[in-house]
């Protein structure tokens, strides 16, 4: 017998075989070939499972070779097994008399990095006994998993025979999300710790087999085509760009992360925006971009009320009148609809009644006739007793309410595409309308949302007439980007922000872009300690999805030196250290937000965090975009 391990590699794939149990004891990939340190030090396998053959599980191999680029195990029954190096970025697994049932199983460490699973023909779920058990899919061959941070591997086999059965487990020894006692959000402190659990992966056949092969080969980093792509310091988006697209394996679209879904979500745009950017060669982003269609399309027909009103809220239910919350899924799905007819038309003309309807609710929300609307919340205080529930938007730490300017920028911009996917399909009349709402909105917003103590934009006004203005920076940005804030004003106002931050000591802004300069009044933000202190999440922390706003400003109002620098800080962020976390981490753990100081202060992953990407693309590089770009 050899030493008890055997190591293979190259600066894209590194695996080590336990020669004593014939399986694989350590996998580690870097679709780049950048950081070998990374895919050497970081096993994406789970730790004493690992990858192992299905012959072997009651019978250890009697033989064993090993060379440079092979591994062969065989026991006294002819079963046998072999690890072969093809090249840097392949691996192959030949197997000799499979069992019929469990061919080969793999289980992968979702605390390294939460894979997603792509294929080709849509994947089917299944029932699981194991108490344990998330989800459990049957996938077809080939499939793509993609482990954040660190690239993407396309299995496939030797044999049509073969398929794939996944199973999300969680770990038995970690139970329970301590979130703070104050917290008692359904999804926030269920008892399901996946950070710690696995992604079970296990390759079948309903017949018997003679042989088979099942290839690992590590494919190349997906993003989008880069005017100069050799340009080091856009390795970041090189690397980060597919995070942004995790499944959800239950309902098979695209959520913050594996475990949440994304049908009627907050941020369901966000997404759209950057599938319009994309590597049309690449089969990945045409794979993403049928999800996403059918994410669309479950949202209208699933989360939206007899109102028009589109939320995650209704999943599954009955709108009731005391049950309504006007939130950024309404304008949100829209935005994603009109996104989807810059690659496919004909299937978002089916949805135009939808949109419709949502946008007629929009139109509903002006309450007072002044061109901007009004959410239900009234905004006054956090916890303010409503019928309508709990407020939010996309900044739900705090209680932004009635005359609410994400929500408003968010109305703004889906009514203007649109009317422009009205055009495009000869409903000009229909257009007319939506026009008209929009050119009442254009003349009142600057006076409505602008702030003359403090020369910024307000973030909420609140029914009792109260001016809820904390240094937000989207406030600026989001206003900028739309067309709704004057140039010169506009980089006045950014000026001033960037001023603040310096003087707060955020340095060179390499985590992300603060929401808000300023803290928080304790009456407006929930009472969640740690995550609402001053500089902490949402109050004043550091994130990705905020600078795509923010930076993209910048390039526009003329400060593009100052933008380059922060973005190139954050690039090298992004190239550099993990910024994916894994599935509930815990309480102020999740490093999708940080302090100034780099503290991870978030709280559960989200994969918006990726967002500021496409500010390279319709900032920097001011690449034409059917939808952003006004």
């Amino acid at each position: 017998m050899c030493a008890k391990y055997s190591c293979y590699g190259s600066d894209f794939l590194s695996y080590t075989i336990d020669n004593k149990k014939g399986k694989i004891a350590f996998f580690g990939i870097e679709s780049s070939g950048r950081d070998r340190d990374k895919h050497a030090s970081f096993n994406l396998m789970l730790p004493s499972y690992g990858g192992f053959y299905g012959a072997f599980k009651k019978s250890l191999p009697e033989k064993s070779d090993t060379n440079e680029t092979r591994a062969f195990y065989e026991n006294n029954k002819g079963a046998s097994v072999s690890y072969n190096m093809l090249n840097d970025h392949t691996m192959e697994i030949d197997m000799v008399k499979p069992l019929k049932g469990n061919i080969y199983s793999v289980r992968w460490a979702i605390k390294t990095a939460p894979p997603t699973i792509w294929t080709r023909k849509a994947p089917k779920k299944l029932k699981s006994r194991n108490p344990l058990s998330i989800f459990k899919t049957e996938y077809k061959l080939p499939l793509t998993i993609h482990f954040p941070d660190f690239g993407r591997v396309e299995i496939s086999s030797s044999s049509p025979e073969v398929y794939c059965i996944e199973e999300l487990q969680m770990s038995s020894e970690f139970t329970g999300l301590d979130l703070g006692y104050l917290n008692h959000s359904y999804n926030h402190n269920r008892l399901h710790s996946l950070h710690f659990g696995s992604s079970f992966l296990t390759f079948k056949s309903k017949n018997d087999i003679e042989s088979v092969s099942l290839t690992f080969k590590v494919m190349d980093e997906a993003y989008p085509p880069l005017p100069d792509e050799n340009d080091e310091r856009f390795n970041g988006l090189k690397r980060n760009w597919i995070n942004s697209f995790a499944m959800n394996r239950e309902l098979f679209d695209m959520g913050d992360n594996i475990y949440f879904h994304g049908t009627g979500h907050l941020a369901i745009h966000m997404k759209s925006d950057m599938l319009q950017i994309i590597d049309h060669k690449d089969e990945y982003f045409k794979i993403v971009r049928r999800v996403y269609e059918k994410q669309i399309e479950r949202t209208f027909l699933m989360c939206q009320a007899y109102d028009g009103e589109v939320s995650v809220n209704f999943f599954g239910k009955e709108k009731t009148d005391k049950y309504g919350c006007a939130v950024d899924s309404t304008p949100g799905a829209i935005i994603g609809l009109c996104g989807i007819s810059n690659w496919n038309l004909p299937f978002a003309k089916k949805l135009i009644p939808n949109a419709l309807k949502a946008a007629d609710f929009i139109l509903a929300q002006d309450t007072d006739g002044d061109g901007i609307f009004e959410v239900k919340f009234a905004g006054d205080y956090m916890g303010q007793s409503s019928e309508y529930g709990w407020q939010s938007n996309w900044w739900d730490n705090f209680c932004f309410g009635h005359k609410d300017i994400y929500f408003n920028y968010l109305c703004h911009r889906a009514l203007r595409e649109l009317c422009a996917l009205l055009h495009r399909v000869g409903q000009d009349d229909v257009a007319k309308k939506y026009e008209k709402q929009l050119e009442k909105f254009d003349k009142s917003f600057f006076d409505t949302f602008y702030n003359p103590e403090t020369g910024l934009m307000a973030g909420w006004i609140s029914r009792n007439g109260e001016v809820h203005d904390y240094g937000f920076t989207f406030a600026v940005s989001m206003g900028i980007n739309e067309g709704l804030i004057p140039k010169d004003e506009g980089k006045k106002m950014i000026r001033k922000l960037l001023a603040i931050m310096k003087k707060e000591g955020y340095g060179d802004l390499k985590f992300g872009i603060p929401g808000n300069v300023k803290p928080i009044a304790p009456k407006d933000t929930i009472c969640w300690p740690c995550m609402t202190d001053w500089g902490r999440y949402e109050n004043g922390g550091l994130n990705g999805m905020n600078g795509y706003h923010f930076l993209t400003s910048m390039y526009k109002v003329g400060l593009g030196k100052e933008a380059d620098k922060i973005l190139y800080a954050i690039m090298d962020t992004y190239e550099k250290d993990m910024t994916h976390s894994g599935l509930m981490p815990g309480y102020c753990r999740s490093i999708d937000w940080r302090t100034k100081e780099g503290v991870p202060c978030g709280y559960n992953y989200l994969a918006d965090n990726y967002y500021f990407l496409l500010s390279v693309y319709v900032g920097k590089y001011k690449r034409k975009h059917p939808s952003v770009n006004i």
